[in-house]
């Protein structure tokens, strides 16, 4: 194997993640259910504080919000017994974000079933076990959701691997940087008035929780439960909470266990509650599938954690086959830094072994402004030949993050399913040189899809 002139380095792996693995709390009781959030092995620490949004900056943000009264959250639901708090935090942001146009009530059953471990392309994790905001995404950018609830009701206790058409295709989750500070807020804030319902993660125990108020705020813990935050009170008194915070203010957020409890579904959390804001994502725009669609992808599980050369910026690149005929869309990928910078190649009649061989049919370059999973259609589609290969080759720059590389990869307690072949993706620190990643690690695939349509 040809040596690299900056060798390929691995992103390292989420402090909270690596606790998880040490205690494997997903076990624990909270309010009589089950613990569902699993910190995710990625580390993207380094946005912390990060401002994002930058397009809304100009709109003065109210002392008061609250997207209850606008229409714009979905009904309150129960997970019962099931650690499952993280799929209905997703479809709590997803529903909200399509609200008030389009009112839709996805299965949460279905997530729960196709990403545990007793599935083919499931985690670590059984049916009623916790998760992430990276598996939901996983789930929906490869096409496996979302469903209609009627097609696939709520069972906590039941798991199957049931399959169900798609009723949307997710093209943006926007990753929110974590808060530097109590009053760093106006990411969150930002996105629930111009978007819908956030979801994040915290650290919830029943002896901070004020019943009377239904307020809460702590000052230590692990993360174990997610939410959805749906608006915000900068004068909500500190006096409210079972334990005094620094000061005053606090989120609404809804919460998944059901309309009896708290404020029909409801609590406050305080702007000052220790692990507020860290985890945070918006499922916010989709399109409606299409007939005789088709993704390619080598990344059922999605992003695991990412490589790169010791740069801000590196080459990728997905080669894969035409079964039919057909034209090639669009693609997606992940990016790590806000105001990260790209250039996109396609290729057609590819060698194996080579991504930027055969013809050169689309390049263009593009800014993408928050760190997300970004979906982009090509303005004009490229034919493929059935039988033939074609490549996807993307540069791209993130800034302040010298992993710019996308990837799933194998790793124990989490995405042990993970696997990968020769001649797949490839990387390159100057877009000439090429290794396979699976050279690189046997069990890594790079988080890049074609998507097309039938010709």
């Amino acid at each position: 194997m040809r040596l690299f002139k900056r060798q390929p380095v691995r992103s390292p792996v989420n402090a909270y993640f690596s606790k998880y693995q040490q205690s494997i709390t997903q076990g624990v009781q909270i309010s009589g259910r089950k613990s569902g959030y699993i910190p995710h092995p990625l580390d993207l620490s380094h946005l912390t504080g990060k401002k994002i949004f930058i397009g809304y900056r100009g709109e003065a943000l109210p002392s008061v919000y609250d997207l209850r009264p606008k229409g714009r959250v979905s009904p309150v639901k129960d997970q019962g017994l099931a650690g499952t708090c993280w799929i209905f935090a997703t479809y709590g942001s997803l529903e909200s974000c399509l609200l008030p146009e389009e009112k839709w009530d996805f299965s949460e059953n279905n997530m729960k079933n196709l990403l545990a471990e007793e599935c083919p392309q499931g985690y670590d994790r059984p049916f009623d076990g916790g998760g992430n905001q990276w598996m939901s995404t996983a789930y929906l950018s490869r096409w496996s959701g979302p469903v209609l609830e009627k097609n696939d009701p709520y069972d906590p206790f039941q798991g199957n691997c049931d399959v169900f058409p798609a009723r949307k295709h997710i093209r943006r989750v926007v990753f929110i940087p974590p808060r530097k500070s109590p009053t760093d807020n106006t990411n969150l804030k930002t996105a629930i008035m111009n978007s819908g319902a956030v979801f994040t993660a915290m650290a919830y125990d029943d002896g901070y929780y004020n019943e009377e108020t239904t307020s809460y705020y702590s000052s230590e813990g692990f993360p174990n439960h997610v939410v959805n935050l749906v608006g915000w009170d900068d004068n909500y008194s500190r006096k409210k909470f079972k334990t005094r915070p620094p000061g005053d203010g606090a989120f609404i957020v809804k919460n998944s266990w059901g309309q009896n409890w708290g404020d029909k579904g409801y609590f406050n959390i305080s702007y000052y509650d220790f692990f507020l804001g860290m985890e945070n994502a918006l499922f916010s725009r989709t399109e409606n599938p299409k007939s005789a669609q088709i993704i390619h992808q080598y990344d059922p599980l999605g992003w695991i954690a990412s490589y790169g050369f010791q740069s801000d910026t590196a080459w990728f690149s997905n080669i894969f086959e035409a079964e039919t005929n057909q034209n090639i869309t669009g693609f997606g990928f992940y990016t790590a830094s806000p105001y990260s910078s790209y250039n996109i190649y396609v290729y057609e009649n590819v060698t194996a072994g080579k991504p930027r061989s055969g013809r050169l049919t689309k390049s263009f370059k593009g800014t993408i402004d928050e760190p997300s999973y970004y979906v982009r259609n090509f303005s004009s589609p490229v034919r493929v030949k059935q039988g033939k290969k074609f490549s996807l080759v993307v540069e791209l720059t993130t800034p302040a993050y010298d992993y710019p590389i996308p990837c799933e990869v194998r790793l124990e307690g989490i995405s042990s399913k993970a696997k990968s072949s020769p001649g797949q993706g490839y990387i390159s620190d100057n877009g000439k040189t090429w290794d396979d990643i699976y050279a690189i690690a046997e069990d890594a695939s790079i988080c890049l899809k074609a998507f097309a349509e039938l010709k």
